[in-house]
């Protein structure tokens, strides 16, 4: 495993060596070790590498100083932008979240009177009451209860 990490690396700075177009050579030492260089070794078999030519890339072309401005100036107001929306956006869940807090808050007060009323009831559209029996007036103070916690995480 390690003569093969060690090839890897050796083949990596081979290649980038081969922009120089030098010789590069191939031998396996007396350990079963291969090795690479640009120098045959002294009384050693070497061979001597076929390796294919270099790509030279062509690089950004030059810019004229108006135009890395002009760059500049894009880049700098989009940046600004990007972090306007960013402090919107934080603004916004701030905002949402005093609201949420103020909702729990006035739900919590209400529910702290809920166990001393003893009659609850449904008005009907005509005005008049309906009221809730005992039990229902039970399972209305628990559905409200569970509500509470279900939307503000609170028992």
């Amino acid at each position: 495993m390690r003569s093969c990490v060690q090839l890897g690396s050796m083949l990596v700075a081979v290649m980038l060596s081969v922009t120089a177009q030098a010789e590069v050579y191939r031998w396996v030492d007396d350990n079963g070790r291969v090795h690479f260089s640009d120098k045959a070794p002294v009384g050693g078999k070497a061979q001597a590498m076929d390796l294919p030519a270099a790509k030279e890339e062509p690089g950004t072309p030059d810019l004229s100083e108006f135009e890395r401005m002009q760059r500049q100036k894009k880049l700098v107001k989009m940046l600004e932008e990007e972090r306007l929306a960013k402090e919107e956006q934080r603004a916004k869940l701030a905002q949402e979240a005093e609201e949420r807090a103020q909702y729990c808050t006035r739900f919590k007060n209400r529910l702290s009177y809920l166990d001393q009323y003893t009659h609850f009831y449904d008005e009907k559209e005509d005005g008049t009451r309906e009221y809730m029996s005992d039990d229902e007036a039970d399972a209305y103070r628990t559905k409200l209860k569970q509500k509470y916690q279900d939307e503000c995480g609170e028992a």
